[in-house]
């Protein structure tokens, strides 16, 4: 099947991320802290840097920790007071207002979608929030209207949707496609990607766990708006896609 490999590659992608996030009511513990983490130059010194949401104990929210690269591959450690929901799901990074500098959108299993504005330095300040939705799952961050500006894809369980924003590249957003999953409450992950090599991004929504992967992809247009293509999508089970 074409380009099937992209999408492999895209959905190891995803659940590897997704796998390293602890579950919606899951308390937290040792092995919860690296667990939602991005890479990029933060303070613009050409070094890589690692912004990760460490996931509070149920009572206290979580905490954001960002980790500066130096040339000789360590790690300085910034404290940040930033607060974040109780049950982060996912982090992304990208220029969101237009400044050079990378910035980061977090969201919550509580459906607050974050964003966070980098100053160049490694720190970020709270700009106001993306959107309110009923759940966060996952966040793919793309330019899917081809205007040069970031744009995200967020997965919703609660309400059963994946939302495209558009970046307006001044901070701010606008509600993009919405699609409906096939299955309420299904569990989906989110990836971005040109699958069919038309130059425009597309989406793989990823459902379940383990090796019983199922994909749909959505095929973008470049202006903001996508079609399913049953011939890139993958059903594992037969059933997986019919309601209870």
């Amino acid at each position: 099947m074409p380009h099937r490999l992209n999408i492999l590659a895209a959905l190891v992608a995803a659940v590897a991320v997704a796998a390293l996030t602890p579950p919606v009511h899951a308390a937290a513990n040792e092995d919860d802290d690296a667990r939602m983490t991005v890479v990029a130059d933060f303070n613009r010194d050409g070094i890589a840097d690692i912004a990760q949401v460490l996931p509070g104990d149920g009572s206290e929210p979580a905490t954001l920790k960002i980790s500066l690269g130096n040339a000789s591959g360590g790690f300085r450690l910034l404290s940040s007071a930033l607060e974040l929901g109780r049950t982060p799901k996912a982090i992304a990074a990208a220029d969101f207002n237009g400044d050079g500098i990378p910035d980061l959108v977090i969201g919550d299993d509580d459906g607050s979608l974050k964003l966070f504005l980098g100053d160049g330095t490694g720190n970020f300040a709270p700009a106001p929030d993306v959107a309110r939705l009923d759940s966060v799952v996952s966040i793919a961050v793309a330019d899917f209207n081809g205007d040069g500006r970031p744009d995200i894809a967020v997965s919703d369980w609660r309400a059963g949707s994946v939302t495209v924003f558009l970046g307006t590249g001044k901070g701010g957003f606008r509600l993009g496609w919405l699609f409906r999953l096939p299955i309420p409450g299904t569990v989906a992950r989110v990836s971005a990607a040109d699958f069919n090599g038309d130059g425009n991004p597309d989406l793989a929504i990823i459902y379940g766990d383990g090796d019983q992967y199922t994909f749909d992809v959505m095929l973008g247009d470049g202006k903001g708006t996508f079609v399913h293509s049953p011939k890139l999508s993958f059903t594992r089970d037969p059933n997986s896609h019919c309601p209870a």
